[in-house]
């Protein structure tokens, strides 16, 4: 195990389970993971097929299946360290989750959703591909789900954000105009533009910009299931070692970090504060590197 789990796995057992009882995930017959927002939301398929081969590299026979139901973020957290209806989820770093759930920290799509491409509306491209610095783009109303992470990092780094809680009402915000950009990671961009324009024929992936946040998604395991924790970090290691894992990334991802022609974009870095100390950001292997594709970062707000 790495340093990482071995910490967290630490601060549990010595913690947590004055308060839970650790129960073995062997009795589990199955996982239970997110559900998605609604038909049209995709964004967890990705972790989900990453999630079940993991289980397999470490002869784990338990199904993995979605909640019953979606929940906030804040309920979601309760449930998670509860461990009965829910015992694993993908997501980013939230204040005081990594406190209260177990963190697997190996970003699972190497951070490339922190890469934030704009939708927006066709007929305000011409003006968006004006933005020379991030003063100008801050001139825009963004949008933002009510409990994404990214929303703290916009309204902190000077943006106007308008915000939803619900996933779908968010693209119809944006199509009646209520704030003019709506930022996606790279991986969610495109494949979220072909299904909303359907109902928006002026749905557009933004051309010049990107916004990049320091953006990992984890595993959060609930703390009832230290030995299923380890089991996923165990195969997430494995995955990594064998060349499993950046396949499985490569099947997914190569197709839209080719079409977010990364190079040719002003990318405007941000800070992220939600992130803790024990971020890997030493572990290069991990990430995306922008540099391969001949991307080029700003300084923070630069």
């Amino acid at each position: 195990m790495c340093k990482f789990g071995r910490l967290a796995l630490a601060i549990f057992c010595g913690v947590f389970f004055l308060s839970f009882d650790a129960r073995a995930f062997t009795q589990l017959d199955e996982i239970v993971t997110l559900k998605p927002r609604g038909e049209a939301d995709n964004r967890y398929r990705y972790v989900e097929e990453l999630l079940r081969k993991v289980l397999k590299k470490t002869g784990t026979n338990a199904s993995v299946t979605q909640a019953a139901s979606d929940y906030s973020r804040d309920r979601l957290l309760q449930e998670l360290i509860v461990g009965e209806n829910i015992q694993v989820i993908a997501e980013a770093p939230k204040p005081g989750w990594e406190e209260k759930l177990i963190p697997i920290r190996i970003p699972l799509r190497k951070g490339i959703q922190g890469f934030r491409l704009l939708l927006i509306n066709k007929q305000d491209q011409k003006a968006l591909a004006e933005v020379e610095s991030l003063d100008d783009l801050m001139a825009f109303p963004t949008g933002s789900g009510s409990q994404w992470s990214t929303r703290t990092v916009m309204e902190e780094a000077g943006f106007e954000v308008i915000t939803s809680e619900d996933y779908e009402t968010l693209f119809r915000m944006l199509q009646l105009r209520r704030f003019v950009t709506f930022g996606r990671g790279v991986n969610e961009a495109f494949a979220e533009q072909a299904s909303f324009s359907r109902k928006n024929p002026n749905l557009i992936v933004e051309e010049t910009l990107c916004i990049y946040i320091p953006l990992p998604t984890y595993f959060f395991v609930s703390p009832a299931y230290p030995e299923l924790a380890e089991k996923i970090e165990a195969g997430l290691l494995e995955m990594i070692e064998d060349g499993s894992f950046d396949e499985h990334f490569r099947a997914f991802h190569q197709d839209d970090l080719e079409r977010a022609n990364l190079a040719n974009r002003k990318i405007f870095s941000l800070t992220n504060t939600n992130l803790s100390d024990e971020t890997p950001f030493e572990q290069s292997d991990y990430w995306f590197d922008p540099a391969s594709v001949g991307a080029v970062m700003t300084k923070d707000g630069s």
